[in-house]
């Protein structure tokens, strides 16, 4: 799999972001996405191509058309930690509602994309790329969950994904979600001819998988917000 830098630590952050299925509007952003995460490599994905082959999907992070404001303010337990506000576009209210504080740029709704490829009982993760500037809150796991969950619709048996052998933050998060070392990929970044690690999950429809996925997928709401799939 070719990525972007290593992610930044997480911080506490609450995002107002859905992930769906990319469309044909989406390319241009997506592409541009890609050049940044992944220069000074060139891998000019055929984003529109893909669109039509059954066998690839892409899911985008991006900012809703409509984000709801609280009806009313729930309890929030004396002991929950202060949360800051994420990257200076949604402002957090009460413990699992936001809202938007500011428009996004013109152009610019999409915020991360992962791409996968569904080659016989796999699920194969190609790439995970954010926007430079929103790294950092979250977004590569909320798109690493997108992608456990399109697998699991699927029917694939195993998640796999390729990643740097130096880019330690990420393969502690690709572990939390139970993706284990399979092989070394010998020179695999063309860039620096860096190896790759071969990482998969058990299979994912297990029920001490779905328990694992499920208990991550209550942790990262409790952090971040509930999880929209459109």
């Amino acid at each position: 799999m070719e990525e972007p830098p290593a992610f930044s630590e997480f911080t506490d952050s609450v995002m107002d972001i859905a992930l769906r299925r990319m469309r044909a509007e989406d390319v241009s952003q997506v592409a541009d996405i890609e050049r940044e995460a992944f220069a000074p490599l060139s891998l000019g994905t055929p984003f529109k191509r893909d669109l039509n082959n059954r066998y690839v999907r892409y899911l985008v992070a991006h900012w809703p058309d409509n984000s709801p404001e609280p009806s009313e303010e729930p309890e929030v337990p004396p002991d929950s930690p202060p949360q800051s506000s994420i990257w200076g576009r949604v402002v957090r209210t009460v413990q699992g509602v936001v809202r938007r504080d500011e428009s996004p740029a013109p152009g610019e709704d999409i915020v991360g994309y992962v791409g996968m490829w569904f080659q016989g009982n796999e699920a194969h993760i190609t790439e995970i790329a954010v926007r430079h500037d929103l790294r950092g809150n979250g977004l590569g796991e909320l798109l690493l969950i997108g992608s456990v969950r399109a697998a699991v619709e699927n029917g694939s048996s195993v998640v796999t994904l390729e990643v740097r052998v130096s880019n330690f933050i990420a393969q502690r998060l690709y572990e939390k979600y139970g993706f284990k070392t399979a092989g070394v990929r010998k020179g695999y970044y063309t860039n620096n001819r860096e190896d790759a690690l071969i990482m998969t999950t058990s299979p994912v429809h297990t029920d001490d998988y779905q328990k694992l996925f499920a208990s991550l997928q209550n942790s990262f709401t409790v952090r971040y917000g509930k999880i929209t799939l459109l």
